[in-house]
């Protein structure tokens, strides 16, 4: 009982920690690309995003007014963001065990 418990715990803190990166990661895109800097590259961003941090890259993307004219962006995060949650609640609810 206290695996699943810690599991769960873990899982939470997984998503958290990458979507807070996620969103920072495309704050310090935008901030490089106002500078003229070499920026991040977009297949960082699909990676980062395809490991759990979708939500924070769409969240950011309204925050910071930036990229939105991004089709592809506009419409794989979603994409993603519901493949996730569908995860996500399908673990909680079977308890780990596919």
């Amino acid at each position: 009982m206290f695996a699943f418990i810690l599991i769960r715990i873990l899982t939470i803190v997984y998503f958290l920690a990458v979507n807070v990166y996620s969103f920072m990661l495309l704050k310090f895109q935008k901030n490089a690309r106002e500078v003229g800097e070499d920026s991040i590259r977009d297949i960082r961003l699909y990676t980062v995003a395809l490991l759990g941090g979708g939500l924070g890259i769409y969240l950011s993307m309204f925050i910071f007014k930036y990229r939105l004219k991004n089709f592809l962006l506009m419409v794989v995060m979603p994409i993603v963001i519901a493949g996730y949650i569908y995860l996500i609640i399908t673990a909680f609810l079977n308890n780990f065990w596919f």
